[in-house]
């Protein structure tokens, strides 16, 4: 009978059951928060206004499968909890804590290592193609081969490879970030490295950071910069209070959520034992790359768009291109057919990508309701911020897609986005419903100049 509740075709989980108490008491405990959560009506899902990470668990972790799965232990002893902790944990009332958390996993799940894709796949993959936008009743197709591994890296051109500024007038675009994660393969995830591999990890990753032919590669979308390299500091010079170095991130935007071990009783869940040893981030001298190593996962790239122009996603889209060939061509990164590359970060999977804008919509952010809906619809995450009429807009997917029909979805909505808001502080409009549904009807839009851009990069590669 036991038999039952191991994995098909097991390969990934530890061949054993979870017959610990008190552990399977705080899985019951779980589970009958996350089934009291469940809407009484209409299913809500990850991009509903009104969805929290209780909210979408609890529709996706079914009294039957959880009873499946409940008894399953991954090969590197993680169970059903390590996975559902962010929705289910009372966290302590603390900004960083809140702010990782929420950032890193929205979904309300983490992937303390691979294996949990496989050993808790009834419960994980439907919610992994709600989190991306994707319809939970398909299979999951294979995931496109990276845009990042099919083209030849050039040092020697400086224009930029798409030319893409969705706010040319700088009338509603405060900042912006990309952001690209990747893991290396044959190695687990930070969470679970010991100190020798942390280490391995880190100086692997430095040495390729510091040569010169990767400051050429970094800086040559900006050849008139005097980008020359960069400086790589470890965590706990970011940590320190105060950190001239955090400020710096944080001033440029490329500032990820981080906490202290002793802010959190359980840090070795969020971060791993040896937290934070042998984790830092490497800054280019312009301060619009920052690098983060061994955070979640062993690579995590972010780039800002420019401070004069944060509207041109385009030139900070081309210069994660260069970095990321250069990378891939460097490194061997972990990857599965269906799902990607493999991240800790569910909401991270596949292409790996996230785009970021911070937005002025003053006109649009009167019906809130609606324009988080209508987002949604063209598969943008909006967040309001403390500003009632500044808000962050984000994409959901990037499974199932590859990078450049990631960056064209996200161009051509946020453009979208900009023009509506543009046209309702120009007319004042009185049928604010009818207008944003016509913009948002459909899934791609007709903006010729992002599909040539983007058509013309492909054919020059």
């Amino acid at each position: 009978m036991l038999n039952y509740f191991f994995v098909p075709d097991d390969r990934v989980s530890s061949r054993r059951i979870l017959d610990i108490p008190e552990a399977l008491e705080t899985l019951e405990r779980c589970y009958r928060l996350l089934a009291s959560a469940k809407p009484g009506r209409t299913p809500l899902s990850a991009s509903s206004n009104n969805a929290t990470p209780p909210h979408v668990l609890g529709r996706f972790l079914k009294k039957q499968v959880f009873d499946l799965i409940k008894y399953r232990i991954t090969k590197l002893d993680h169970n059903l909890f390590d996975v559902i902790w962010p929705a289910v944990k009372k966290l302590p009332d603390n900004k960083n804590i809140i702010q990782t958390v929420e950032e890193d996993f929205p979904g309300g799940v983490s992937a303390p290592d691979y294996y949990v894709y496989e050993v808790f796949a009834e419960f994980l993959l439907p919610l992994i193609r709600d989190i991306h936008n994707i319809n939970i009743q398909a299979d999951l197709p294979e995931h496109p081969t990276s845009d990042f591994t099919k083209n030849t890296i050039s040092t020697q051109s400086s224009e930029p490879l798409i030319e893409i500024n969705i706010d040319p007038n700088d009338e509603f675009v405060l900042s912006g970030t990309i952001e690209c994660s990747r893991n290396i393969d044959c190695l687990e995830l930070p969470l679970n490295l010991k100190i020798g591999k942390l280490e391995s990890v880190e100086r692997v990753i430095t040495t390729i950071l510091m040569r010169e032919d990767f400051a050429l590669i970094s800086g040559q979308v900006n050849a008139e910069s005097d980008h020359k390299g960069g400086t790589y500091y470890t965590l706990n010079e970011i940590l320190e209070k105060p950190s001239e170095v955090s400020a710096i991130l944080a001033s440029a935007g490329l500032l990820i959520p981080l906490c202290d071990r002793d802010e959190i009783d359980d840090c070795n869940r969020l971060h791993g034992k040896y937290w934070p040893y042998a984790r830092g981030v490497f800054i280019s001298d312009d301060k619009t790359i920052a690098i983060w190593i061994n955070v979640h996962d062993h690579l995590r790239v972010l780039i800002s768009t420019p401070a004069d122009s944060p509207g041109d996603i385009g030139i900070t889209f081309t210069k994660l291109y260069h970095i990321m060939t250069y990378l891939h061509d460097k490194l061997d990164f972990v990857w599965d057919h269906k799902l990607g590359h493999l991240s800790s970060r569910p909401t991270f999977l596949g292409a790996g990508i996230r785009f970021s804008l911070i937005v002025n919509i003053p006109g649009l952010a009167k019906d809130t309701d609606n324009i988080k809906y209508l987002c949604a619809m063209r598969g943008l995450q909006y967040r309001e911020t403390l500003n009632t009429d500044i808000a962050r807009i984000s994409n959901y997917q990037c499974l199932s897609i590859s990078e450049f029909n990631c960056f064209n979805d996200f161009a051509t909505a946020t453009s979208n986005l900009l023009h509506l808001e543009k046209d309702l502080s120009m007319q004042n409009s009185a049928h604010v419903a009818t207008m944003l549904s016509n913009i948002f009807r459909r899934k791609r839009s007709s903006l010729a100049d992002i599909h040539e851009s983007v058509d013309r990069f492909q054919e020059n590669h």
